[in-house]
């Protein structure tokens, strides 16, 4: 993997006596922290943007473009085992180093791993970051943005540190063994009954089948599909370095290994006639389906018929069969998400400055997160907000999503 050049390992000589931890790690090369990142294991305590597959392909695909630097933090206990993994980048801002979670805008959902046991207080936390940020090319701030407040029913560790609402929210539900008992229970028969007339009027224009890629060609097939419906809506990554990185991230979740294992990113799609009219993609970590990126064909005929949600009913019953044991569609409200998650997850952004040096930073960023939020939980101001950027794609052909 190509990254950044690695910074030496540090381990401070002591930690504070009654601290949570004994010792800590920084790792400038993420392979260095695998005996960690296994032990504890985002399937049990994190999520599909945890994974080393996730963040693996991520820092290879753009941690170069973006000039990220990994900053991964070990906490162990006295006999070494670790106790937290906390996957951060360093990128700068001005003559300062930031730390911040990886993944970018590919990320719903942001985690530290922690040990089931791992007791960490405030002052655990604080003293963990200072520890790590004495290390070579340590951050002078670490801006941890979209943290949920509760994972796994249990509470995020990260949010003893001074923090806000984050302005965005995720979206998620519980799934049940039964796909067609579960939506009959979540969607009202009003809305059961509109989707049925939709998907029966797509019916009539040909063969319609939802499809869960079984190999590279279905995968790249929908891949492509996905890209050209983003193009033709003027809402995709722009031209250029971005969108080649982002393809070539995607493409390396939905790779097929040799072995026959399946691949780290599932992709689903609605085909008409061997078309396909709607994609999904989902990570699956720990017995929940993560929704990573959705598309549909803007083509009138097609979209006044909601082949995205048609899609999304296929995905659930499917996840279902499987017994998939819940499911989210990530940051960002929208109607669609409403209509089929009925859990709002809460998120929360948090600043900790471990030196003088990064308080100015912390300013100026909680000042652009607060007017953030405040355009976001405006309706008509991010109306129009949302106008503008439409207008913006269509005429450069390109947006952000």
């Amino acid at each position: 993997m190509t990254v950044a050049a690695p910074r030496q390992d540090f381990q401070p000589g002591g930690v504070t006596r009654g601290a949570a931890f004994a010792g800590v790690t920084v790792c400038a090369q993420p392979r260095d922290a695998l005996d960690a990142w296994r032990a504890l294991n985002p399937a049990v305590c994190g999520s599909f943007y945890q994974s080393e597959d996730f963040l693996l392909a991520w820092l290879e695909c753009f941690a170069r473009q973006q000039k990220v630097e990994p900053f991964f933090i070990v906490a162990r206990d006295a006999l070494g085992a670790p106790l937290a993994l906390l996957p951060f980048g360093v990128f700068r801002f001005g003559p300062l180093r930031i730390a911040q979670f990886l993944g970018g805008k590919h990320c719903n959902a942001n985690l530290g791993l922690f040990r089931a046991d791992a007791a960490f207080a405030a002052r655990d936390l604080r003293l963990l970051l200072r520890e790590a940020a004495r290390a070579k090319g340590g951050p002078h701030l670490y801006r941890l943005l979209n943290l949920p407040l509760v994972w796994r029913g249990a509470a995020n560790p990260l949010v003893l540190l001074p923090h806000r609402p984050a302005a965005n929210r995720g979206y998620a539900t519980k799934l049940g063994a039964d796909g067609e008992a579960w939506l009959a229970a979540r969607l009202s028969a009003q809305t059961r009954k509109k989707l049925r007339k939709k998907e029966q009027r797509l019916a009539g224009m040909g063969a319609l089948r939802h499809v869960r890629a079984a190999n590279p060609e279905q995968a790249g097939e929908i891949l492509d599909a996905f890209f050209r419906q983003k193009r033709l809506r003027g809402a995709g990554p722009r031209e250029g370095g971005e969108a080649a990185a982002t393809r070539a991230f995607y493409a390396a979740l939905a790779a097929f290994a040799q072995s026959g294992a399946p691949p780290a990113l599932e992709l689903h799609a609605l085909e008409l006639d061997g078309r396909v009219i709607a994609t999904f993609a989902a990570g699956h970590c720990g017995g929940r389906l993560q929704g990573l990126f959705n598309s549909f064909d803007p083509d009138p005929e097609i979209a006044r018929s909601s082949p995205g949600e048609i899609l999304l009913t296929h995905v659930l019953r499917d996840a279902c069969a499987r017994k998939i044991a819940a499911f989210d569609l990530g940051l960002g409200d929208a109607r669609y998400k409403t209509t089929f998650c009925d859990e709002i997850e809460a998120m929360a952004d948090a600043f900790y400055a471990p030196g003088l040096a990064g308080l100015a930073a912390q300013a100026v960023f909680a000042a652009g997160l607060a007017a953030k939020a405040a355009i976001k939980t405006n309706p008509g101001v991010w109306r129009l907000v949302e106008q503008w950027r439409r207008r913006r794609g269509a005429a450069r052909g390109v947006s952000s999503y």
